[in-house]
């Protein structure tokens, strides 16, 4: 048993690391190292009550989402960006690139850790995004069956290689 470091503590995500867990008290989430008992990083989220985590494949990034916010935060819980939805935020997933692919209600969005983010595709019914591969998002409908659906990711891979100053990409993309 470990006492928590804030007593309004009332849940606990994966912390992306050995011995690292993320406690998420009334207004904030603390980047908790059991081994030390200390906080690593807090990171205030205000009003916006988190209800889950998603790490990237690396454990660099973390996103984690509200019921209509995205907070995109490297391993220490340094804000990377928000990105505030007027509609609920369903799931989401990381892809191999460091884009991170949500759903909403209505629509497959992204969301790159500078802040841009941008509609992929528009659904006809709500899906819930399990994992990302290249072209292709795997995702649940509302029956809990498993559905592949094709996306095209130019967009966001086109902004991710700006953002990342890999011009040479850029001018494949724009040639191709």
């Amino acid at each position: 048993k470990i006492p928590p470091p804030h007593p309004s503590t009332d849940f606990m995500f994966y912390g992306g690391t050995a011995g690292r867990l993320l406690l998420r008290s009334e207004d904030k989430i603390s980047l908790f190292e059991n081994q030390s008992r200390r906080i690593i990083g807090e990171l205030q989220t205000s009003s916006q009550r988190i209800k889950y985590a998603q790490w990237n494949d690396d454990c660099s990034l973390v996103a984690l989402m509200g019921k209509h916010v995205i907070i995109l935060a490297n391993r220490s819980l340094q804000q990377q960006c928000t990105v505030t939805e007027t509609v609920r935020v369903k799931s989401g997933a990381w892809d191999s690139h460091g884009v991170f692919v949500y759903s909403t209600l209505n629509h497959i969005k992204y969301c790159l850790p500078n802040g841009d983010s941008g509609i992929i595709r528009t659904l006809d019914v709500p899906v819930y995004v399990t994992k990302v591969k290249g072209k292709s998002l795997h995702c649940l409908d509302r029956e809990a069956k498993t559905r592949t659906l094709s996306v095209d990711t130019t967009e966001c891979a086109f902004k991710l290689a700006l953002a990342k100053r890999q011009y040479g990409d850029v001018m494949r993309m724009i040639r191709t």
